[in-house]
């Protein structure tokens, strides 16, 4: 369950067996359900008999391998950075052809992973400007979506983005409405909070 994104029918399968235990017992006969499955999977503090629930505790361990890599500085890190982070961010990075069974099911849940997750841009070299939740509360993707909608370069890192002294290249062809919707979008206001 830590390594590998289980399909939905083979937790539904395990989740069949401890819901028969928890109302049979070992025996056979069959008894009625006096608690929703759900209820029983809530925490004690809610209600529930914190009992957990086998597909969100499977995304949560493989969730924590995208936090292991992020915060810790270990060798398989290293390994893993070098294989599949070499030239991409974390929120960047895409499934190639040559990707390893566990990585790919990585993947599958970066976004969840990246879900209301917010980081320190340290050097700003493996922090997406665009894509990572780094200065405000939410990615600056979906804070400013007209400005993002014509930046040329949406895969840009917050060290580039210093280095061309926040110059972003923008669509040649920009409609007299668009500047509009740029001032309303606040532009202004992001470029004096950095």
């Amino acid at each position: 369950m830590s390594l590998y994104l289980l399909p939905k029918s083979t937790t539904d399968l395990l989740d069949k067996q401890r819901r028969t235990f928890f109302w049979q017992g070992g025996g056979q006969k069959k008894k009625y359900h006096l608690v929703k499955w759900d209820v029983i999977n809530k925490s004690k503090k809610h209600g529930g008999l914190g009992i957990k629930n086998i597909h969100k505790m499977n995304i949560s361990l493989l969730c924590k391998w995208w936090w292991k890599l992020e915060a810790e500085e270990d060798l398989w890190q290293q390994i893993v950075r070098q294989k599949y982070l070499l030239n991409d961010t974390m929120g960047t990075v895409k499934h190639k052809l040559d990707d390893s069974p566990m990585w790919r099911d990585l993947l599958k849940i970066k976004s969840l992973y990246l879900k209301g997750r917010t980081m320190t841009a340290k050097d700003g070299k493996a922090t997406s400007f665009w894509l990572d939740t780094w200065i405000l509360d939410r990615p600056l993707c979906s804070l400013y979506p007209v400005l993002f909608d014509m930046c040329l370069d949406k895969h840009i890192s917050v060290h580039q983005f210093l280095v061309l002294h926040g110059q972003i290249k923008l669509q040649q062809m920009v409609k007299p409405t668009s500047f509009r919707a740029v001032d309303e979008c606040g532009w202004h206001s992001l470029s004096t909070s950095l």
